[in-house]
């Protein structure tokens, strides 16, 4: 497997000690009774592996996929490993020093990303358009 900083996981004694978390715990639609870790304002809609990877990577947080299923919603597969710090002992980024802090930001991030922004198509109708009423006339 691979860290986001390019480094090689060569198993899992190198990650073990780092810290989890699921997909779920930051999904707006559950609640905290199922698991939802962070607020309302700081959940997003259904986040899924893909974008919590490009997030976590523009936060320069190094982090491992596990395919292990969430023990209270286990439909949802994957898991999250994360470390905070660096090899060295400093912090991978000054803003984020918590695991709850880790969690909001992704939360606020994850709507801002290229494949969550709704982009216009030609085929919808614009707003100058009048509707168009049906010829059909109603039976009585």
């Amino acid at each position: 497997t691979q860290s986001t900083w390019g480094e090689t996981v060569h198993s899992m004694e190198d990650h073990k000690k780092w810290q989890t978390f699921y997909p779920a715990q930051l999904n707006s639609k559950k609640t905290q009774a199922e698991g939802r870790k962070v607020s309302i304002e700081y959940a997003c809609e259904n986040p899924t592996l893909q974008e919590i990877v490009e997030v976590c990577a523009f936060l320069k947080v190094p982090i491992v996929l596990e395919d292990k299923a969430y023990p209270r919603d286990w439909m949802d597969r994957g898991r999250v490993r994360f470390c905070l710090l660096k090899p060295d002992g400093s912090l991978a980024n000054s803003d984020i020093k918590t695991k709850l802090e880790l969690l909001k930001k992704i939360g606020e991030l994850i709507p801002k990303l290229k494949s969550r922004v709704a982009k216009p198509t030609s085929n919808e109708p614009s707003v100058s358009q009048a509707p168009v009423k049906s010829s059909k006339k109603k039976r009585r």
